[in-house]
């Protein structure tokens, strides 16, 4: 599980960082922070030179992912996908020591922290920063997919790139606290506030489509990782 909380790390600090239409190179900020989320969350959670070695695949897919939304195509999304999936399969053969900062965590004087280990605490963090920007790249691509007309409401329909994050992080917390009544209030009310704007959409329009898909998809990566705690 850590190796995949490594990733999807490494994966939301290289959108982070990446300015959105930038054309970046392979060694420009994005990919060098995500090499340094990597190796350095690794080194701090306990691989050695044994397991060290996974940084080469995990940075191959961060490349692969960077370029894809380069030249807007789904295979670097469909890589990290695949990579987050072997990764939780066969992450745990990979040689783990005693993580040099397991003591620190264990020290801190965090009562929300009492209980939880630090893998899961991990996996958390590593969620949050991977729903921030890098679930706008994949609602983005499943909008792109379904028609350019659809992705263009975008542009009429501000605030989802703002907004789109904050609901993310927010279902996540929800929903890993058990408040499902909650999650579905924050549903309702998005609903009720883009009525009006759907309701205005002119015939043929693709509004409504762009709503329904952008909010599925958006909340449907906020509930993926809810399982693994």
């Amino acid at each position: 599980m850590i190796l995949a909380s490594l990733l999807l790390a490494a994966l939301g600090v290289a959108d982070l960082v990446r300015r959105p239409g930038a054309r970046t190179r392979a060694l420009e900020l994005p990919f060098l922070a995500a090499l340094a989320v990597f190796v350095l969350g690794a080194a701090a959670l306990g691989y050695g030179r044994e397991g060290i070695w996974v940084a080469v695949p995990a940075m191959a897919v961060v490349a692969s992912w960077l370029a894809a939304q380069r030249q807007a195509r789904l295979d670097g999304l469909m890589a990290g996908a695949a990579a987050l999936f072997v990764a939780l399969l066969f992450g745990q053969h990979v040689p783990r020591h005693e993580p040099p900062i397991g003591q620190w965590y264990t020290g801190l004087e965090i009562p929300a922290l009492h209980g939880v280990s630090l893998d899961t605490a991990v996996l958390g963090l590593s969620v949050v920063l991977f729903l921030v920007q890098s679930a706008n790249v994949v609602v983005r691509a499943v909008l792109r997919k379904a028609g350019p007309a659809v992705l263009d409401e975008e542009q009429e329909l501000q605030g989802g790139r703002i907004l789109g994050p904050i609901e993310r992080v927010f279902i996540f917390a929800m929903a890993l606290a058990g408040q499902y009544a909650a999650v579905a209030a924050v549903m309702a009310a998005k609903g009720v506030l883009r009525f009006p704007e759907i309701s205005r959409d002119a015939a043929g329009g693709s509004r409504a489509e762009y709503v329904l898909v952008g909010s599925f998809v958006s909340w449907a990566l906020a509930f993926a990782a809810v399982p693994l705690f």
